[in-house]
Formats: structure tokens, sequence, C-alpha cells
């Protein structure tokens, strides 16, 4: 045991909390929690202690060990999933996360909408989700749309707009922004829209039937036309629905299936007695571990996610958690609780939860549950009965996924593997290239130029390490330059430790030295310093021949590089003359294909967006002292950078905000400007 990592454990204090495992890089390599973190933690290192070769793989690869403090073991729970959620740890069980998952949510807002999104905030937002699939998701938007008139517009309400949009004419928005509907009418239809989602539609038909009977009895037909039409469409769905408790029960059912070291967990959410979603995740990190362990990291992940956007129970803020883990001290104000935000995230968790095996911390998770839903939730495991013959049914579902998961994992690698091993083969490299990256430059005659770098991780992209690149060079179209200016940029972050040593060994100016830190720091936090095995560019021989250069000036040689033609979609590696042509059908040139479409996509869509930026930019955006609010205000008063103009110095000081002297400065640079 190294000395620094034994002096960390003498610290450790002997109270509740989370650790965090360290390798030499500083990387997570396992989270837990603990009543005890000085007898948890110390269990790992004694020589006495007997693990599994998978945890003492992990021992081995510890150099140090990080603590948060929290005051019981329900936070210590909450913050390890929040924690394990963020740093993906290889040696703790989590969900498959090779993306976000999806989440439908209601805004926070005076007249909310409902969106999608990958991202969730503690905005006071209702979140619903997490989902699996994203299309089946846009669909349950549509048809929230399609029952209830909700606005979808981002433009504030604010009594400025005089005529409503087409989504009123076609009756899909009832027009609040001018004024159609009342505030009170549209918050009666988001509860309308929240016991939909929450699956509560018995409550909800009986809601709208009162409604549409006191509307006919005043004589409004209109609405109760639009009320009768609503409860068509609901129970057009619940009627979908398929009921399989007689009894009006709230509960989550959860089975595991497992095979060739990966495990699927199948969860049926039934509401009210029916059937109201099913979704299945795949696990990592099963690997060896019980079924008690996955169900416990599982049911902390999954719930954790589920109660998404909802504040906290008292006495820990996530963010403020993670702050502390990372050593960061300034201190987090704990956000309003929001009281729909709550009700929210008690609706997602059920009164039952039943599964294939109890978890290890069983009793710390019913009451981490409780304390957010409000009432008792138990976590039970059935014997007999009705429960149990339908958990069984839940697994068998959970096997049918895995098997399927499996069986396209399998294919897809097959496929990678070939097309990597052909394409190895065609370039001469060494091996299958494991990380490849490729760029492509986005410009209209030299305006807006852009760069984009794309990174597929065995034949697979990894958006997470995609970057694009606003080029500084503005001297006109010079594809060439461009991208010489983006891979400098891109491999100066390939500097490793050894040059700063060397630096300090050859008496280098104080400024080279801090600077070599500075990129090796960045290089560290922003994981910019991976080597890439294959640079793929998106040009012929003459891009390539501007690549070499930066590569010759760099001493950075030894890196494989290609260039894509796009006429005839030959590969150029430099020394040749002659293109490398790859067979119409083969699954390397299939490879080079994707990634430089990908590549060009990617620069694209960054060149329109600064493109669309610059072409509503005005002359107020160039006045020095206005900032976006200020500028708001003066479009506002004078509609115009030429009615601001045309008013006066004194008109111009009477907006709020501004002053005689900065009115002065904006008059005359507005007369100066085109």
């Amino acid at each position: 045991m190294a000395a620094p990592l034994a002096e960390t454990l003498a610290q450790i204090p002997d109270v509740p909390g989370v650790y965090m495992m360290l390798d030499k890089n500083g990387d997570v390599l396992y989270i837990g929690k603990a009543v005890s973190l000085r007898n948890r933690v110390r269990s790992y290192f004694q020589d006495s202690a007997v693990h599994h070769v998978r945890t003492q793989a992990m021992v081995e690869r510890v150099l140090d060990v990080r603590t948060v403090v929290v005051t019981n073991e329900i936070e210590a729970l909450i913050l390890e999933a929040n924690l394990i959620k963020r740093y993906q740890p290889p040696y703790n069980v989590r969900l498959r996360d090779d993306k976000r998952y999806p989440y439908l949510k209601v805004t926070n807002e005076p007249f909310p909408r409902v969106l999608f999104t990958r991202v969730v905030k503690n905005d006071g937002a209702r979140y619903f989700g997490p989902y699996t699939n994203a299309h089946g998701l846009r669909e349950l938007i549509d048809l929230v749309r399609l029952v209830f008139p909700l606005r979808t517009c981002p433009e504030p309400i604010d009594g400025r707009r005089r005529r409503p949009c087409l989504q009123y004419h076609i009756k899909r928005c009832l027009a609040p922004c001018v004024g159609y509907q009342s505030q009170d009418d549209y918050d009666r239809m988001i509860e309308e829209v929240v016991l939909f989602l929450e699956g509560k539609q018995e409550s909800l038909l009986s809601r709208l039937q009162r409604e549409m009977v006191t509307s006919a009895e005043t004589y409004n037909f209109e609405s109760a036309a639009r009320l009768r039409d609503r409860i068509v469409a609901v129970r057009r769905v619940t009627e979908a629905q398929q009921v399989v408790w007689r009894s009006r029960i709230d509960m989550d059912l959860l089975g595991l299936a497992r095979a060739q070291g990966q495990a699927c967990v199948q969860v049926f959410m039934v509401r009210a007695g029916k059937l109201l979603a099913q979704e299945h995740f795949i696990l990592d990190g099963v690997a060896d571990q019980p079924d008690s362990v996955l169900f416990s990291e599982f049911l902390k992940q999954f719930y954790t996610a589920r109660t998404a956007g909802a504040p906290e129970p008292p006495g820990l803020s996530p963010l403020a958690a993670v702050r502390t883990a990372r050593g960061v001290e300034a201190p987090v104000p704990l956000p309003k609780p929001n009281a729909k935000a709550l009700r929210s995230a008690a609706s997602a968790i059920p009164k039952e939860i039943l599964v294939q095996a109890l978890p290890l911390d069983n009793s710390v998770i019913e009451a981490w549950l409780t304390e957010y839903k409000g009432t008792r939730v138990r976590v039970l495991l059935p014997q007999r009965g009705e429960r149990a013959r339908y958990l069984k049914l839940v697994q068998k579902n959970a096997e049918q996924n895995l098997k399927a998961f499996l069986a396209h994992q399998e294919v897809q690698e097959t496929a990678q593997a070939q097309s990597l091993t052909e394409l190895a083969d065609a370039l001469e490299l060494p091996e299958p290239p494991h990380r490849i990256e490729c760029y492509d430059i986005s410009n209209i005659q030299g305006s807006n130029p852009v760069s984009s770098m794309v990174v597929f991780i065995e034949g697979r992209a990894k958006k997470s390490d995609y970057r694009k690149f606003k080029i500084q060079y503005d001297k006109g179209p010079n594809d060439f330059a461009m991208m010489q200016e983006t891979l400098r940029r891109r491999l100066r972050y390939l500097r490793t430790k050894t040059d700063i040593d060397v630096a300090r060994r050859d008496g280098e100016d104080s400024k080279e030295t801090t600077q070599t830190k500075l990129v090796d720091e960045l290089a560290r936090k922003e994981k910019f310093n991976k080597k890439p095995d294959l640079l793929l560019i998106d040009g012929g021989k003459g891009q390539l021949s501007a690549v070499m250069e930066v590569l010759e000036e760099m001493d950075m040689t030894g890196l494989s590089v290609a260039g894509l033609a796009k006429e005839h979609e030959w590969l150029y590696v430099p020394g040749q003359s002659e293109p490398i042509v790859l067979p119409p059908n083969s699954a390397a040139l299939h490879l080079v294909m994707r990634i430089r479409d990908e590549a060009h996509r990617f620069a694209v869509t960054y060149h329109r967006q600064r493109r669309g930026k610059e072409m509503t930019r005005s002359a107020v955006d160039a006045l020095a002292g206005v900032g976006p609010v200020r500028k708001k205000r003066l479009l506002i008063a004078f509609g115009s950078a030429a009615g601001i103009r045309r008013a006066s110095v004194d008109e111009i000081a009477a907006v709020k905000g501004m002053t005689p002297a900065l009115a002065s400065r904006v008059k005359a640079a507005l007369e100066k400007s085109p």
C-alpha cells in the first residue's frame, strides 16, 4: 500500500457517508456507501481480507480514496445513486447509459408546455420517465397534444400578440397568447394532462364528465362539445390498457434475466390495477454480482431517475453533494421546494414494488422511497399467489428482451469487427483502429468558417467526445489553412507529462512551461488527450498534404492518417500517389463513409447555427454598454435600430436602464452605422 493512501485511510472518520475509489489518473473506479466510512473503506485493504477476484482487481488499482460525510444512511443512499449516474464507475452495477434516457417534461411557467427532453434539472418542472423508447415517447407527446390543446410555442405570453397563430385555427391550441383562454382554464387543463400521464384516467374522466354537464347546463355548448371530444379520446386510450389486477392497486413489478455476463431488468408499471407502461433496462458491471445487489443498485438508480427534477428530501442537495465530492467548498443554497414537482415525484413511486430478490439494504431503500412519497412504500418478494405468478410473466419478458439485445449486439459487434479489420488491412495498419477521429470544414466563401471533429470508438459514434471549432482564420476561403488550424488546436492536447519533465530539465522559460502545464491540465480535465489510432480527413490529396505539414511541424508523423475523397470515395494515404479503392460493398467502405458523413453533418449543423445568428444580428448588438436586457427594452420602445436612430437622446435616456451619457453614445454610434 502506498504511503499517501495509508495516510488517507488513517484519517477517514467513523461516520455515515459515501466513498469514491480513484486510480492513478484520478478516474473513479467504484462508489459505495457505508454507515461507518472508516470500517467499510479499511476493510478493502486489510491483509487478512478475502475478496472476490473482481473486487481484488479493483483494490489493486486504487491509489486514492475520497469520502463525503452525510448525516444518515438515507442521505448516503441518495448521494451514492447520484454520483454513480454522474461518473459511471466501471466496478459499479449501473444502468447502461450510452445516451441520456428521454423524459416527458411539463414546464414550470405561467402557461406550461409538454416537451421531449433528455436533460433533467431541478427547475420546478414535472418530469415523467425515464423512457427507453424515444419514438414511443414522441408518439405519447403527440397524443397528449391531440387530446389536450396545449400551446407549443416558446414565446412569452405578455399580452403583446394581436392575433392567434395557425395552431388555433386548426383547433390544436386555444390561444392563451391573445387572451382567448384564461390562466385558470389553462391550469385546469394542465392538471388533466398530469392525471392522464400518471395513469389516473378514471379520476380524469369523472372530472371531465362533471365539467361537460356544467357547461351544458349553462348553455355553453361549444365548451361542452370540446369536453365531450376529450372524454372520447381519453376513453379510447384507456380501453387499450390491459387490466391486470382486480383491485385498484399501484405497484411496480421488476423481473430480472441474466445471460452471457449481461443482465436485463423488466419493469411493469401498474396504476389503479391497469398496466400503464413497461420498460426494460440493460445493466452493466453485473459480473459475479448476486441478484440482491443488482436489485439494490437498480432500485436506487431507477427511482432516482423517476423522481428527477423534484427537490431532494430535506437535508441534502445533490448539487451540493457533487460539489463536495469534487472538493469544492462553496456553499450551495437549497432550492425552494415546488409543491407540484413534489406531487409528481410522489406519484412516480408506487406503494408496492415487487422484486425477485430483496435488496441487501432493503430497509434503507424503503425508508428513502417512503420519505419521497409521503406514505409507506414496501419492497416485497412474493412467494405465491397472483403476485408471484404475474412476476414470473415479467421475468419472461425480461428474458425475451435480453435475448433480443444479445442477438442484436452480436450482429453489430461482428459487423463492426469485420469493417475495422478490413480497414486496417487496406491502410496497412498494425491492428484494427480502436479510436477514429474524422475532421471536416464548413463555410460559404470563407464566411462563418467552422470545423468538426467526430469520434468513433470500435466503430461506434461516441458523441460525448465530439468537438466543434470556430475557425479563427479570416483571409478568405482556404479549406487547407482551416484544416491545419483545426489539427493544430486539437493535436496540441496530445502533449504528455513527459513534455513537462523535459521542459523543466532543459530549463525552458517559465511562460512556455506554464503553458505546457495548462495544456496538460486541460487535456486531463476535458479527456481530450486520447491518442487517435486513425485520423480521417474529408478530402483528397490537397487536404492530406496540408495535414501532413501540421504533423511534421508538431513531430507527430507517427499518427496514421487517411483522406477520403468524395467524388469516387477513394482513400489517400501519405507516401502513395495512387488511391486505395475499397470494394463498393465492403464493410470498411461503409464505415468510413458513415464516419465522414457524420463529420459533415456535425460541421454543417454548427455552420448553420453560426450563420443564423449572424443573419439576426442588428446594429444594436454592436453598441458598447448595451447588453441583452437593455437591447430588449430599446427594441420594445422603438421597434428597431432605425427607430432608435430616429429617436432623440432624451427619448432614449427615458428607457429604463439607460442614462443620458449612454443614450448619447448609442445615438452617435447608430448615426455612424450604415
